[in-house]
Order: structure tokens, then C-alpha cells, then sequence
């Protein structure tokens, strides 16, 4: 049985708790993510398509375990117990990519382990902000964006630390450093225990049964084997990625034929919301692929001003950008909501998507004429800056509110596992954009310094985006409409 409704002060001391949580739960992994792919290309000797398909085949994997996690957080342990799981996983396995360095046969591993690990935090982290703002609907996408904006502070420091240590003390102290990340999340959970009393699902509440229990740990770990089997074949990885998508159609299908009337206007909207999600973290993924590539081989990292250096990033640090600009912009973007909504003139998620799908496009609309302008020469870190700011505006209208489209349109009773389904579709979206990043892949015959691969990359992309704006106000007209009928029909 729940609690009884809590003060006013505790659900603040819950939300700053998770906050805390997730901001250093987020420095770990993308401390670890940032210096991943140079790794594999500089120090395992991957080539660059190869590196870019495995990665990709990594975040399918980080981004599909959170079925399972919010299925466990539902109906087993319950999303406290399941979030506090996920972390002694995240810690163990950024230690054995750490122990990687030295010994090769524990990276895939490793990797294992963080993708199960990530699939029991996420979906429950996010469960427990939901269940923290059920009754507070006016205030749900606000917090969702300021819970977005605390993972970037988290990542935009690791980010920029972890590839200099990297450089100055090497890989195993780096991945060693990111175990520090979900350690000090489990320290702050197990610590705050009181402050998160007042939130969670069912399970919760009521007293762990070791039969279920038990099951559920065998399901962990039939993921992490899962999950190696699938990281050791580019082709299996593939199959995989499409066996997820065709699983989360077909869970919608099942939705969709039992849900009450009233229920399936938003599943529909769900569903369209979800195909556009994909599509954008195609575009996504560029930021740890064909960016981090391109700007290793094909761009002054050195900013400058009237022919005055001001500051130098690496090419790992200049994935830092895209969580400063989402600080930067998070708060505003928050604020904004806030009063629009207390306006009643707030602009519905369909239209926030159309909008992010515009900055999209010209995010890489700005790297190909970066690229274009320095013809065979390094490109200028100016366009990369420029580009960074429009993807993270674009991130900020879609990939922070993806969360707030389930808690809103997934029934309430199975919001968990719509989250897993969600993060699934995210997975599946990256992996594509990896596969579109492996094309940009120069043959080992190119001369190095000739970027006409990545040109040519951009610009398509810049053109797919432009489509995308079309389509997606679209159907943002359409889907209003059909909500507005459905509200004067209730």
C-alpha cells in the first residue's frame, strides 16, 4: 500500500535527489562513450566502419535493455530496487572496460555489462520522476527537461575530463574514473532512502519475493549474454536491431487492440511520435560516429579569434558541446513551457517535434558548408561549434521530451514498460545512424586529408532533415486535429 500523499517539501527533496543521481549516474557512461570509439580505432586497431557498426550496435543494445529494466521495475523489484541494480552493473562493468586495456578478451564483456546495466537504471530513473509528478500533469514536461538538463551537466563534465586523462594517463585510468559515475549513484540512493520513500511503483511497496526475485535476476543475466552474443557479429547485431523494432510494433498492436476507446487516439499518437524519434537519433548518432571521425582527421580543433587562439578541443571533447548548449538551454526552454502552459498556449509535442526536425537540418546544413568552404583543407572549429548548438536545440524539442510523450499518451498502468519500448526505438534509431556514419567511411585508399566523404554525408542528411520538417508538421497538423475532436467528443 502507498503512502499517504506527502508534503509539498518532499516531493522537491525526491526531484533534486534524482537529479543528483542521474547527473552522476550520466558522467560515468558518457565519460565512457566520448573515448569508446577512438579507443576501438586507435588502440584495438578497428577500422573506422567496423568501430562505427559496433558502436552502433552498443547503443541498440544500451537503448533495447530498458525493456526488460522497466518490465523488472513493473512487476518485480520495482523501480527503486531496480535503479539501485542497474547501478552495481554500470559500476562493474566500467571496471572490466577498464581491465579491457590490459586483458582484450573482457571488452565485449564489459560492454555487456553496461548495456544490461543501463537497460535496469534508465527506464526506472525516469519512472520515478513520473510517479513523483502524476498529480502535477501542468508541471510533468518542465521536469522532464530540467531531469534531461541534469544528465547533461553530468556528461558535459565527463566529457571534457575523461578524453584529457585519457591523453595525459591513458585508457585505464580513463574507463577506471568512469566507474565513478554510477558508484557515487548507488551511494546517493542507498543514502537517500527517506527522500525517496514517497515515490515508486507497485513493488515497491510491498516486500520482494524471492521466487520472483530469482527469476528476475536469471532474466539479467540472459541479457548480458544476449547482449555479448550480439556484439560479436555485425550481421546478428543487424537482426537484432530489426527483431526490436518488429517487437515494439508488435507491442503496440496488442496495445492497441485492447485499449478502450478513449485510450487509442493516444496510442496513435504514440506510435507516430515514436517512428519520428527513430528518425532523429539517426541523426544523433552522428555525434559519436562520423562527427568524432571527422573531426580526428579533418578539423582544426583550435577555436581562433582575429587570428588569436582562444581554446583547443580534442576531437572525443568535442562531443562535450552538445550537454553544455543542452545546460545552456534547458532552464529557458523550461521556463518557457511553464508559462505557456500557465497560459493555457502551450505548443502540443507534435509541433515541438516539427520544430526540432528544422534545427536539425540546419545543424547539418552548417557542418556541410563548413566542410564545403575548407575544400581539402581542415575544416574550422567555428561550424562544428554552430552545428552542435542547432542539434542540441533539436534534441532538446525531440529526444527531451520523449519521455514526456510516454507519460503522457502510454497508459498509466504499463508506463515502464512503454519507457523500455520507447528507449528500444531510440536504440534502433542510433544503430541505423551508425550504419549511415559507416558510409562516410573513407577506403583506405583515400588520400587523408580529402573530406569530400563527410560532405557529401552532410549534405544529404541537411536534405533528409528538410524533408523530415515537411512530414512532421504534417503530421502535427493531423494529430492535433484528431486530439481536438477527441476532447469534443469527451
Amino acid at each position: 500500500m502507498q503512502p499517504d500523499t506527502p508534503p509539498l517539501t518532499a516531493p522537491r527533496s525526491a526531484f533534486l535527489t534524482l537529479l543528483v543521481t542521474e547527473a552522476a549516474e550520466r558522467a560515468g557512461f558518457y565519460g565512457m562513450e566520448a573515448i569508446l570509439l577512438l579507443f576501438m580505432v586507435q588502440q584495438l586497431g578497428m577500422a573506422d566502419m567496423g568501430a562505427d557498426l559496433l558502436v552502433g550496435a552498443f547503443a541498440a543494445m544500451i537503448y533495447a535493455t530498458p525493456l526488460l529494466g522497466g518490465w523488472l521495475g513493473d512487476r518485480v523489484y520495482g523501480a527503486r530496487r531496480t535503479v539501485v541494480l542497474g547501478s552495481i552493473l554500470l559500476s562493474a562493468g566500467y571496471g572490466l572496460l577498464a581491465l579491457s586495456t590490459v586483458y582484450r578478451t573482457l571488452f565485449e564483456p564489459a560492454l555487456a555489462l553496461a548495456a544490461t546495466g543501463n537497460g535496469l537504471f534508465k527506464p526506472n530513473a525516469a519512472q520515478l520522476i513520473r510517479c513523483l509528478y502524476e498529480d502535477q500533469p501542468q508541471e510533468r514536461d518542465s521536469a522532464f527537461t530540467l531531469y534531461y538538463m541534469a544528465a547533461n551537466v553530468g556528461s558535459a563534465l565527463s566529457m571534457l575530463c575523461i578524453p584529457w586523462v585519457r591523453d595525459h594517463a591513458g585508457s585505464l585510468t580513463a574507463f577506471g574514473l568512469c566507474v565513478a559515475g554510477p558508484a557515487c549513484a548507488l551511494l546517493i540512493l542507498l543514502s537517500r532512502t527517506r527522500a525517496l520513500r514517497l515515490t515508486g511503483s507497485a513493488p515497491d511497496y510491498a516486500p520482494l519475493q524471492f521466487r520472483a526475485a530469482a527469476a528476475g535476476a536469471g532474466a539479467i543475466a540472459l541479457c548480458a549474454l544476449a547482449v555479448m552474443a550480439v556484439l560479436s557479429s555485425a550481421s546478428f547485431a543487424r537482426l537484432a536491431v530489426l527483431g526490436c523494432l518488429a517487437l515494439v510494433a508488435l507491442l503496440w498492436i496488442a496495445l492497441y487492440r485492447r485499449a478502450a476507446s478513449r485510450e487509442r487516439l493516444n496510442l496513435v499518437t504514440m506510435g507516430v511520435m515514436l517512428l519520428q524519434s527513430i528518425a532523429f537519433y539517426c541523426f544523433y548518432q552522428q555525434m559519436q560516429t562520423s562527427l568524432t571521425l571527422f573531426a580526428l582527421t579533418h578539423v582544426d580543433g583550435t577555436f581562433r579569434l582575429a587570428g588569436h587562439a582562444l581554446f583547443t578541443l580534442s576531437a572525443a571533447q568535442f562531443q562535450a558541446l552538445d550537454p553544455i548548449f543542452i545546460i545552456l538551454l534547458s532552464p529557458l526552454l523550461a521556463k518557457l513551457y511553464h508559462a505557456l502552459a500557465s497560459r493555457d498556449r502551450d505548443f502540443s509535442l507534435p509541433t515541438k517535434f516539427a520544430a526540432g526536425f528544422g534545427f536539425v537540418a540546419l545543424a547539418f546544413f552548417i557542418w556541410w558548408g563548413g566542410t564545403y568552404l575548407a575544400g581539402p583543407g581542415l575544416t574550422s572549429a567555428w561550424p562544428m561549434l554552430g552545428g552542435y548548438f542547432a542539434l542540441a536545440t533539436a534534441e532538446l524539442l525531440i529526444g527531451g521530451l520523449g519521455l514526456a510523450v510516454i507519460a503522457r499518451y502510454a497508459p498509466a498502468r504499463l508506463n515502464g514498460l512503454m519507457v523500455g519500448a520507447y528507449y528500444l526505438t531510440v536504440g534502433a534509431g542510433m544503430y541505423l545512424g551508425s550504419e549511415i556514419a559507416s558510409l562516410a567511411s573513407p577506403p583506405a585508399t583515400a588520400v587523408p586529408l580529402h573530406n569530400h566523404h563527410y560532405e557529401t554525408l552532410f549534405g544529404i542528411l541537411c536534405l533528409c532533415g528538410l524533408g523530415l520538417v515537411s512530414v512532421a508538421l504534417l503530421l502535427a497538423r493531423m494529430l492535433n486535429t484528431l486530439e481536438d475532436r477527441h476532447q469534443a467528443t469527451v
